[in-house]
Protein backbone atom coordinates (compact mmCIF):
# COMPACT_ATOMS: atom_id res chain seq x y z
CA UNK A 1 0.00 0.00 0.00
CA UNK A 2 1.64 3.42 -1.25
CA UNK A 3 0.80 6.27 1.34
CA UNK A 4 0.49 9.54 -0.75
CA UNK A 5 -0.28 12.99 0.54
CA UNK A 6 -3.40 14.02 -1.90
CA UNK A 7 -1.45 16.72 -3.08
CA UNK A 8 -3.91 17.06 -6.25
CA UNK A 9 -7.06 17.96 -3.82
CA UNK A 10 -5.24 20.97 -2.41
CA UNK A 11 -3.90 21.94 -6.09
CA UNK A 12 -7.54 21.33 -7.49
CA UNK A 13 -9.02 23.62 -4.90
CA UNK A 14 -6.78 26.81 -5.34
CA UNK A 15 -6.61 26.12 -9.45
CA UNK A 16 -9.49 28.75 -9.70
CA UNK A 17 -8.60 32.00 -10.36
CA UNK A 18 -11.36 33.22 -7.82
CA UNK A 19 -10.63 30.91 -5.25
CA UNK A 20 -7.09 31.91 -5.40
CA UNK A 21 -8.28 35.46 -5.59
CA UNK A 22 -10.02 35.34 -2.45
CA UNK A 23 -7.11 33.14 -0.78
CA UNK A 24 -4.47 35.81 -1.61
CA UNK A 25 -6.46 38.64 0.05
CA UNK A 26 -6.69 36.59 3.34
CA UNK A 27 -3.02 36.80 3.21
CA UNK A 28 -3.41 40.15 5.17
CA UNK A 29 -3.98 38.02 8.13
CA UNK A 30 -7.25 39.50 8.82
CA UNK A 31 -10.91 37.89 8.32
CA UNK A 32 -13.92 38.77 5.82
CA UNK A 33 -17.08 37.85 4.76
CA UNK A 34 -17.83 36.14 2.07
CA UNK A 35 -19.65 39.21 0.71
CA UNK A 36 -16.31 41.17 0.89
CA UNK A 37 -13.74 38.45 -0.79
CA UNK A 38 -16.65 38.04 -3.32
CA UNK A 39 -16.08 42.04 -4.32
CA UNK A 40 -12.29 41.07 -3.92
CA UNK A 41 -12.75 38.15 -6.78
CA UNK A 42 -15.01 40.33 -8.58
CA UNK A 43 -18.08 37.23 -8.69
CA UNK A 44 -21.26 37.51 -7.18
CA UNK A 45 -21.99 36.38 -3.76
CA UNK A 46 -23.91 33.05 -4.70
CA UNK A 47 -20.52 32.13 -6.78
CA UNK A 48 -18.29 33.15 -4.28
CA UNK A 49 -20.11 31.25 -1.44
CA UNK A 50 -19.57 27.94 -3.51
CA UNK A 51 -15.90 28.08 -4.02
CA UNK A 52 -15.73 29.35 -0.30
CA UNK A 53 -17.26 25.75 0.73
CA UNK A 54 -14.63 24.18 -1.54
CA UNK A 55 -11.92 25.99 0.27
CA UNK A 56 -13.05 25.57 4.23
CA UNK A 57 -13.56 21.53 3.10
CA UNK A 58 -10.34 21.30 2.02
CA UNK A 59 -8.92 23.22 5.43
CA UNK A 60 -7.74 26.00 3.64
CA UNK A 61 -9.71 28.85 5.16
CA UNK A 62 -11.95 28.71 8.64
CA UNK A 63 -14.81 30.47 9.53
CA UNK A 64 -14.96 33.14 12.49
CA UNK A 65 -18.41 33.55 14.10
CA UNK A 66 -18.90 36.94 15.70
CA UNK A 67 -22.60 37.56 16.81
CA UNK A 68 -24.64 36.36 13.93
CA UNK A 69 -22.06 37.43 11.84
CA UNK A 70 -19.70 34.82 10.02
CA UNK A 71 -16.10 35.57 9.28
CA UNK A 72 -13.53 33.25 7.29
CA UNK A 73 -9.82 34.04 7.52
CA UNK A 74 -6.82 31.48 6.58
CA UNK A 75 -6.94 28.08 8.68
CA UNK A 76 -3.03 28.45 9.77
CA UNK A 77 0.01 30.00 9.19
CA UNK A 78 1.27 26.56 7.29
CA UNK A 79 -1.49 27.56 4.49
CA UNK A 80 -0.07 31.23 4.52
CA UNK A 81 3.23 29.73 3.85
CA UNK A 82 1.99 27.73 1.04
CA UNK A 83 0.62 30.62 -0.37
CA UNK A 84 3.77 32.75 -0.17
CA UNK A 85 5.72 29.63 -1.44
CA UNK A 86 3.41 29.36 -4.52
CA UNK A 87 3.65 32.71 -4.87
CA UNK A 88 7.38 32.29 -5.63
CA UNK A 89 6.65 30.18 -8.95
CA UNK A 90 5.58 33.53 -10.17
CA UNK A 91 8.95 34.68 -12.03
CA UNK A 92 10.66 38.05 -10.83
CA UNK A 93 10.04 39.23 -14.06
CA UNK A 94 6.34 38.56 -14.17
CA UNK A 95 6.24 40.63 -10.55
CA UNK A 96 8.80 43.77 -11.38
CA UNK A 97 7.02 44.42 -15.41
CA UNK A 98 3.42 42.67 -14.90
CA UNK A 99 3.17 43.79 -11.03
CA UNK A 100 0.19 40.95 -9.98
CA UNK A 101 -3.06 41.97 -8.87
CA UNK A 102 -3.37 44.42 -6.09
CA UNK A 103 0.62 44.72 -5.87
CA UNK A 104 0.70 48.05 -5.48
CA UNK A 105 4.13 49.63 -4.76
CA UNK A 106 3.07 50.52 -1.17
CA UNK A 107 2.15 46.85 -0.47
CA UNK A 108 5.74 45.77 -2.49
CA UNK A 109 7.70 47.77 -0.08
CA UNK A 110 5.94 46.75 2.90
CA UNK A 111 2.94 44.50 4.21
CA UNK A 112 1.93 41.62 5.76
CA UNK A 113 2.50 38.07 4.82
CA UNK A 114 -0.40 36.12 7.45
CA UNK A 115 0.84 37.78 10.07
CA UNK A 116 4.23 39.11 10.28
CA UNK A 117 6.42 41.91 7.90
CA UNK A 118 7.37 41.20 4.78
CA UNK A 119 8.26 43.17 1.21
CA UNK A 120 11.01 45.67 1.05
CA UNK A 121 10.94 46.58 4.74
CA UNK A 122 10.57 43.20 6.34
CA UNK A 123 14.11 42.24 4.36
CA UNK A 124 15.29 45.04 5.44
CA UNK A 125 14.53 44.27 9.02
CA UNK A 126 16.15 40.91 9.11
CA UNK A 127 19.18 42.00 7.72
CA UNK A 128 19.14 44.46 10.49
CA UNK A 129 18.12 41.68 13.57
CA UNK A 130 21.23 39.93 12.21
CA UNK A 131 23.58 42.80 11.67
CA UNK A 132 22.47 43.61 15.34
CA UNK A 133 23.64 40.69 16.78
CA UNK A 134 19.86 39.96 17.32
CA UNK A 135 19.26 36.69 15.59
CA UNK A 136 21.85 34.14 14.13
CA UNK A 137 22.09 32.18 10.72
CA UNK A 138 23.42 28.72 10.76
CA UNK A 139 22.81 27.32 7.05
CA UNK A 140 18.89 26.83 7.02
CA UNK A 141 18.58 27.69 10.91
CA UNK A 142 17.69 31.01 12.33
CA UNK A 143 18.01 31.61 16.01
CA UNK A 144 17.78 34.22 18.36
CA UNK A 145 20.80 34.76 20.28
CA UNK A 146 20.76 35.98 24.26
CA UNK A 147 20.79 39.80 23.36
CA UNK A 148 18.24 39.49 20.80
CA UNK A 149 15.94 37.84 23.82
CA UNK A 150 16.99 40.57 25.53
CA UNK A 151 15.96 43.43 23.09
CA UNK A 152 12.75 41.92 21.80
CA UNK A 153 11.92 41.46 25.72
CA UNK A 154 12.13 45.66 26.03
CA UNK A 155 10.06 46.13 23.25
CA UNK A 156 7.44 44.38 25.26
CA UNK A 157 7.97 40.29 23.59
CA UNK A 158 6.95 37.56 26.06
CA UNK A 159 10.23 36.12 23.81
CA UNK A 160 10.13 33.08 26.87
CA UNK A 161 6.61 32.51 26.34
CA UNK A 162 7.07 32.79 22.83
CA UNK A 163 9.53 29.51 22.90
CA UNK A 164 6.98 27.45 24.64
CA UNK A 165 4.86 27.73 21.61
CA UNK A 166 4.24 24.84 19.62
CA UNK A 167 5.16 26.92 16.46
CA UNK A 168 9.30 27.68 15.37
CA UNK A 169 10.27 30.98 17.57
CA UNK A 170 12.18 32.12 14.23
CA UNK A 171 12.21 31.26 10.51
CA UNK A 172 12.75 32.34 6.88
CA UNK A 173 10.14 32.86 5.05
CA UNK A 174 11.20 33.76 1.11
CA UNK A 175 9.76 36.99 -0.07
CA UNK A 176 8.21 36.63 -3.63
CA UNK A 177 8.51 40.48 -4.55
CA UNK A 178 11.95 40.22 -3.05
CA UNK A 179 13.66 36.86 -3.36
CA UNK A 180 14.84 37.13 -0.40
CA UNK A 181 13.93 36.43 3.25
CA UNK A 182 11.89 37.82 5.95
CA UNK A 183 11.64 36.74 8.94
CA UNK A 184 8.38 34.45 10.11
CA UNK A 185 7.57 32.13 12.92
CA UNK A 186 5.89 33.35 16.62
CA UNK A 187 8.58 36.17 16.99
CA UNK A 188 7.91 37.21 13.47
CA UNK A 189 4.09 37.52 14.27
CA UNK A 190 4.72 39.17 17.35
CA UNK A 191 7.07 41.66 16.29
CA UNK A 192 4.20 42.88 13.26
CA UNK A 193 1.58 42.72 16.31
CA UNK A 194 3.97 45.04 18.42
CA UNK A 195 4.73 47.20 15.65
CA UNK A 196 1.11 47.60 14.81
CA UNK A 197 0.38 48.01 19.07
CA UNK A 198 2.67 50.53 19.15
CA UNK A 199 1.30 52.65 16.43
CA UNK A 200 4.91 52.18 13.99
CA UNK A 201 2.76 50.59 11.62
CA UNK A 202 -0.47 51.00 10.35
CA UNK A 203 -2.52 48.91 7.83
CA UNK A 204 -4.53 50.24 5.01
CA UNK A 205 -7.96 49.99 5.27
CA UNK A 206 -8.14 47.03 2.81
CA UNK A 207 -5.01 44.71 1.35
CA UNK A 208 -1.54 43.85 2.91
CA UNK A 209 -0.16 47.01 2.58
CA UNK A 210 1.58 48.30 5.96
CA UNK A 211 2.54 51.97 6.26
CA UNK A 212 5.19 53.27 8.41
CA UNK A 213 4.03 56.17 10.48
CA UNK A 214 5.76 59.11 11.55
CA UNK A 215 6.13 57.55 15.07
CA UNK A 216 7.50 54.27 13.26
CA UNK A 217 10.06 56.21 11.19
CA UNK A 218 11.83 57.57 14.51
CA UNK A 219 11.50 54.22 16.26
CA UNK A 220 13.30 52.24 13.21
CA UNK A 221 15.75 55.03 13.10
CA UNK A 222 16.48 54.49 17.12
CA UNK A 223 16.57 50.85 16.98
CA UNK A 224 17.74 49.79 13.89
CA UNK A 225 19.45 52.59 12.47
CA UNK A 226 17.29 52.71 9.40
CA UNK A 227 17.06 55.85 7.83
CA UNK A 228 13.99 55.57 5.39
CA UNK A 229 14.80 59.21 4.19
CA UNK A 230 17.52 57.12 1.83
CA UNK A 231 15.20 54.15 1.06
CA UNK A 232 14.98 53.62 -3.16
CA UNK A 233 11.11 54.96 -2.80
CA UNK A 234 10.51 55.78 0.84
CA UNK A 235 7.22 57.44 0.19
CA UNK A 236 5.57 54.39 0.05
CA UNK A 237 7.13 53.32 3.16
CA UNK A 238 5.67 56.05 5.05
CA UNK A 239 2.18 56.65 5.98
Amino acid sequence: MNLEPNIHVIAAALADRSRARMVFALMDGRAYTAKELAYTAEITPQTASAHLKILEREGLIAPLKSGRNKYLRLASPEVAQLIESLSLLSSAEHVRRAKPRGATPAMLEARSCYDHIAGRLGVVLLERYCALGYLERSGDELSVTASGADFFTDLGIDVAGLRSLRRPLARYCLDWTERRHHLAGSLGAAVMTQFLKAGWLARERSGRALLVTPEGENALAEHFGLDLSDADSPEALTA
